[in-house]
């Protein structure tokens, strides 16, 4: 993971949901869908809160849970909620990238150049295009699965070691 992965650990102090409904209408045909954002603010046992916002993401927290999240590149990668004992990865193929613009770009040349050739041209790019889509395929699934181990190792090193308010947070409650 690009920048590592880092953590910040505090008390749910205030969430929100919304739903925005999102549409597109093509020739008279069209769809609609709706996004839920999640926001969370959470303050830290010292220091100051910080707001986190989750798109279609299930996210399990109220207000007073003590959680840590672990982030990476400016955004959550996971939550660890120690008040209900539960965690999620957010991590998701969707983030990462199968194709790139400069890609597009590029295709788009073949298949001008390929029309202008003959059909032996258009179905050697054919055959080009499905056999490259495939390798990018698959290795947008290893970057997949290398950042979510990654993050679920991190996330059971966190649990296995929480942070410094919650353990004492839990000797106050077990003390006679």
């Amino acid at each position: 993971m690009p920048g590592g992965i880092s953590s910040f650990s505090g008390e749910v102090v205030h969430t929100d949901r919304l739903a925005e409904v999102s549409g597109l209408a093509v020739s008279g045909t069209g769809s609609t869908w709706t996004d839920v954002h999640r926001e969370i603010w959470v303050r830290p046992w010292r220091g100051v809160e910080r707001k986190f916002t989750f798109t279609n993401a299930n996210v399990p927290v109220r207000k007073g849970h003590r959680v840590t999240l672990l982030v990476g590149g400016g955004r959550p990668l996971a939550l660890i909620n120690f008040s209900t004992e539960q965690y999620v990865n957010l991590v998701t193929p969707r983030q990462f990238e199968l194709f790139g613009a400069t890609e597009a770009f590029t295709f788009a040349a073949l298949l001008v150049a390929a029309g202008l050739t003959a059909p032996s041209g258009l179905a050697g790019l054919a055959i080009g295009a499905g056999v490259y889509g495939l390798i990018k395929w698959l290795a947008r699934q290893d970057r997949y699965r290398k950042v979510s181990t990654s993050v679920d190792a991190e996330i059971r090193r966190t649990i296995e070691r929480p942070p410094v308010a919650k353990v004492s947070e839990q000797s106050q409650q077990t003390a006679p």
